[in-house]
């Protein structure tokens, strides 16, 4: 009987989870949730600038799969990562707490979020939303902060690189 509650206490949940990530996207022009898969994040790390005391933001993190793996290869590194979609930041706070994970996790919207201790953001988003924080961006990040973005570019800013993995496009930016 338990296990008939747990069931459809998940289902209900990826109901919840469901019905307001297709209203984020249908009627607030947020990017759908897509994870990054594992083998493309390796390789953006690997291009990117991670250093020993980086503060690296994810926003729009999902699963914070980017973080979750920086975590394992730079301990000294401040991780905040930022999720909107309420449901999805329950399920991911509760699962990284579980993990003794020490990645902040944050349920805002990165728009308000003031970003001027970022040395590296990863975004995966869209087009819309790449152009919004282009100017946000050129507001509050300081000179040098690297910003990564896969599949969409910032219209305001010239790559100092693309990169080509698995048939996506990174960009990799740096303010100037």
């Amino acid at each position: 009987m338990i296990l008939l509650y747990i069931i459809l206490l998940f289902l209900f949940l990826y109901f919840i989870f469901f019905l307001s990530q297709s209203a984020n996207v249908l009627f607030k022009g947020f990017a759908p949730f897509i994870s990054t898969d594992r083998e493309t994040i390796r390789k953006v790390i690997s291009e990117g600038s991670v250093k020993g005391k980086s503060v690296v933001y994810e926003l729009g993190c999902g699963r914070a799969r980017f973080l979750r793996i920086i975590e394992k290869s730079f301990p000294d590194t401040r991780l905040i990562g930022v999720e909107n979609l309420f449901s999805l930041y329950l399920l991911n706070r509760i699962r990284l707490q579980l993990q003794n994970s020490r990645i902040k996790l944050l349920n805002k919207d990165f728009f308000t979020l003031d970003l001027k201790d970022a040395d590296l953001i990863y975004c995966y988003l869209n087009n819309q939303t790449m152009e919004r924080l282009g100017t946000k961006f050129t507001q509050e990040c300081r000179p040098g902060t690297q910003i990564i973005s896969r599949a969409f570019p910032i219209p305001q800013f010239k790559p100092e690189k693309v990169a080509v993995i698995k048939n996506k496009k990174i960009y990799f930016y740096k303010i100037n």
